[in-house]
């Protein structure tokens, strides 16, 4: 009879363990299952409106402009803001030629501003849609400015501080100036440690720091993703 009750009270013991087991295992799953289901904060923030079909036929791309913060930011370092928005423009420019879109750059575009007398820094930009259109037969026109550009702090495989970079552009059409998409790009790189998923996003899987050259890269190829099909 001792011997029936022991193994009595060792069977819902061990019923009582299963169970535990059981609970603490779909716990378990469906943890991984919702860290899984987690999707990382988009790099880009981006607006299409209505695009006309034919509007991406021919886009100018005027240069890059560094907003007067980010100037004031920029006094005695080795990366003027002037030279870091021109590489800006340049990348984005080589993003859209990558997707058939016939681009015109953003130096015939200063040739044909100062050919008009137009100013060769911040040309107003209804003006200069209308240059775009009528001098080069522009079926839009894009803008932009950069408001941060931060070199990571060491090397590619130890970083204290991981590169920062902020730029926003926009097109419109050539020459009526009627908004036709527009994206913004703000990130820091975060150490892999910090969030998983989060870090995987970057070129690299997160397992090196980018340099700030490297992590506009990505934004303008992620920005230019989000534009519509020519």
């Amino acid at each position: 009879m001792l011997r029936r009750s022991i193994s009595t009270r060792e069977s819902r013991t061990r019923r009582a363990w299963l169970a535990s087991f059981g609970c603490l295992a779909l716990g378990c799953l469906a943890y991984l299952t919702s860290c899984a289901a987690v999707v990382p904060a988009p790099s880009v923030e981006h607006h299409t409106m209505k695009i006309p079909k034919g509007s991406l036929e021919k886009v100018a791309v005027l240069a890059f402009q560094p907003t007067p913060s980010f100037v004031r930011a920029r006094t005695g370092s080795e990366e003027s803001a002037e030279s870091i928005s021109d590489l800006v423009t340049r990348l984005m420019t080589d993003e859209l030629m990558k997707r058939g879109i016939e681009v015109i750059g953003s130096s015939d575009l200063q040739i044909a501003f100062a050919a008009q007398g137009l100013p060769s820094g911040r040309v107003d930009r209804r003006a200069a849609a209308q240059v775009a259109s009528r001098d080069f037969g522009a079926t839009a026109i894009l803008f932009g400015e950069v408001s941060r550009w931060r070199q990571r702090t060491g090397e590619k495989y130890g970083s204290e501080s991981g590169a920062s970079v902020a730029f926003d552009m926009g097109l419109y059409t050539s020459p009526e100036m009627r908004r036709l998409w527009t994206s913004k790009f703000d990130e820091t790189q975060r150490a892999l440690s910090e969030h998983l998923l989060n870090a995987r996003r970057y070129p690299g899987g997160g397992t090196r720091w980018l340099t700030a050259s490297e992590l506009a890269q990505w934004g303008v190829a992620s920005a230019a993703d989000t534009l519509p099909p020519k």
